[in-house]
């Protein structure tokens, strides 16, 4: 009686009896040539995501379904959210295919879209009454020839730079009228225009006035501030605000520092507030791998003073900050004043009492400043000593100044690490090495490689001394489907997956909270991004700027995937808990 009882089960599962992989249909329609798109996969029927979604991707399902072509390529769930998975996302079909599945794309089941993504067409018997044949692609390159040959022109532009460098080019002013961008240099015909620009910036002029004319442009870390320079001085927005776009994938490319540190100068003098934050945030976040290249006895004091004050800055500890300051001191030969300003932005409470007893004998910065040093190790031991609530009683502290307040401390005393890899390796060591390491060139350990997706470790509860012997246990998770939330204990939506996961076992004291952040590493160089654990999640962003519901990366991971995940652990008292009564 099974084998019967099986058929008949077989029977009455509606919707699959006969049909293969790849077979569409649309759902939710008024009529039948129109709906929300269903791919099959698997056993199961499925949606599709709109990223990308085109006529031409319509068309295929359209023909597919019996229709001569689709008239409307809809998204944004159009004929309502569907069920079941994704199946496809990002397609990109020729017009040929037999169906979405034979059409590029991701690949099966690999798109974070939410139903709220899904793709939807409107099909049609009515065929069109007329064909376009589009060469538009080769204008672009036939209007550069033109510029390239000089000849024939009714403009004249010299172009002069801050040295003896000259060079002079002719146009056409026909063709710069017809371009929005050019109107600064299109002159009437027979006149002549002078370009004066920097010297650094004269071999990237030619291809900056020849983009006029093809509208096209390769831009690189080298040029990218010479050609948002130019942009910004005569006006081609396009241009100016496709480099300004550029700024942050190119920050990462450089891992000497020297291009962060270069547009950082740029963006002071140009005035330009966007550039100069992207920068502050890219050097804030890789803090310490800045403090272990050569051009660090570089970096401006106004920059510094710009950095060591923020919380989010990541550093294996604040012994580290200070050892790198120390050094960045006695190599620079700042004046005792801006050093000491330098000093009081240093966060001593967050020494331990050993390290702060040592430093009268190892840093050279405590001798030349010698009576702040004392007043803050003082400040810093009655942090350590004192417990809270008399702190807060008779001393009258703020402790939520910064000087209480943990940085991105990256030290296996408050920090871990997962990547994606199956493999679990613990306890085999960290990215940034010991507080005595700062040899040249800066060559750090790759991130990833030595950790599995989750990882067990523990930390003290505060950083204060008074809890030196306390400990939490926790365990740092990466979770990229709804079964590994499940079998932490997490409640997930397909939504915010692949998602980090953070949990907590031990004694929580109630005058002490936390304030955890998650570092999102890319190519096992630099810290592209850092997001809030919220609960006991943070959500991971897209590696770069999609049309994905995610929000992208703040720093592009080019490679597509990031690395690994580290998380840091930030314990702060409590100073509104009425543990203080």
């Amino acid at each position: 009686m099974a084998l019967p009882c099986l058929l008949w089960v077989w029977l009455l599962v509606p919707g699959i009896q006969g049909v293969k992989d790849g077979d569409m249909l649309l759902g939710n329609g008024a009529a039948a040539n129109e709906g929300r798109v269903e791919i099959f996969y698997g056993g199961q029927w499925g949606t599709v995501c709109d990223n990308l979604w085109d006529l031409t991707d319509a068309s295929v399902v359209c023909r597919a379904l019996g229709f001569e072509n689709a008239t409307e390529a809809l998204r944004g769930a159009a004929f309502g959210p569907g069920t079941g998975p994704v199946m496809l996302d990002e397609v990109e079909c020729t017009g040929s295919e037999p169906s979405l599945a034979d059409c590029r794309s991701l690949g099966w089941l690999k798109s974070n879209c939410r139903h709220k993504q899904d793709a939807s067409v409107v099909c049609s018997n009515e065929t069109r009454s007329s064909h376009t044949l589009d060469l538009s692609e080769e204008l672009s390159f036939a209007l550069g020839q033109v510029f390239d040959n000089q000849r024939d022109c009714d403009l004249f532009i010299h172009v002069v730079g801050q040295g003896p460098e000259e060079l002079d080019l002719c146009a056409h002013t026909l063709i710069l009228t017809a371009n929005p961008e050019a109107q600064a240099l299109s002159g009437a015909p027979g006149s002549n225009v002078t370009m004066s620009v920097d010297s650094e910036c004269m071999p990237v002029v030619r291809d900056f006035i020849r983009y006029f004319y093809s509208r096209r442009i390769e831009v690189s870390l080298q040029s990218v501030k010479c050609f948002h320079q130019l942009a910004s001085a005569y006006g081609a927005q396009q241009l100016q605000a496709y480099c300004g776009r550029l700024f942050a994938t190119l920050l990462p490319q450089d891992p000497s520092f020297r291009a962060p540190l270069d547009l950082y100068a740029y963006a002071l003098a140009t005035g330009d507030v966007l550039l100069e934050e992207l920068c502050v945030q890219f050097l804030a976040w890789n803090f310490e791998a800045l403090t272990q290249v050569e051009d660090w006895l570089s970096v401006p004091t106004t920059l510094l003073q710009v950095l060591l004050p923020r919380t989010e800055l990541t550093v294996s500890s604040e012994l580290a900050l200070l050892q790198a300051l120390d050094m960045w001191s006695r190599g620079t030969g700042a004046s005792h004043g801006e050093v000491e300003d330098l000093v009081q932005h240093v966060r001593f409470p967050m020494m331990l009492p050993e390290d702060l007893f040592e430093l009268q004998f190892n840093l050279s910065l405590y001798r030349a400043h010698e009576a702040l040093f004392q007043k803050k190790i003082m400040q810093a031991l009655e942090f350590h000593t004192v417990p809270f609530p008399l702190l807060a009683q008779y001393r009258g502290l703020n402790l939520t100044e910064d000087a209480y307040v943990p940085r991105m401390y990256t030290s296996a005393t408050w920090s871990a690490m997962v990547t994606r890899d199956s493999r679990n390796r613990r306890n085999q060591g960290l990215w940034y090495g010991s507080r005595s390491q700062f040899a040249f060139p800066y060559t750090p350990e790759p991130y990833g490689g030595r950790y599995g997706p989750y990882q067990s470790f523990q930390t003290p509860q505060h950083p204060s001394f008074l809890f030196r012997t306390k400990q939490m246990s926790w365990t740092l998770l990466y979770l990229p489907t709804m079964q590994s939330c499940w079998n932490y204990g997490l409640s997930c939506t397909s939504g915010e997956l692949p998602v980090l996961g953070l949990t907590q076992s031990g004694y929580q004291d109630p005058t002490i909270g936390y304030e955890n952040k998650a570092l999102i590493l890319c190519e096992g160089r630099f810290v592209a991004d850092v997001t809030d654990f919220e609960g006991l999640k943070a959500m991971i962003p897209s590696a770069a700027a999609t049309n994905s519901s995610r929000r992208a990366s703040t720093f592009p991971c080019t490679s597509g995937a990031f690395s690994g995940f580290r998380v840091t652990i930030r314990p702060f008292y409590l100073t509104n808990t009425t543990s203080l009564d």
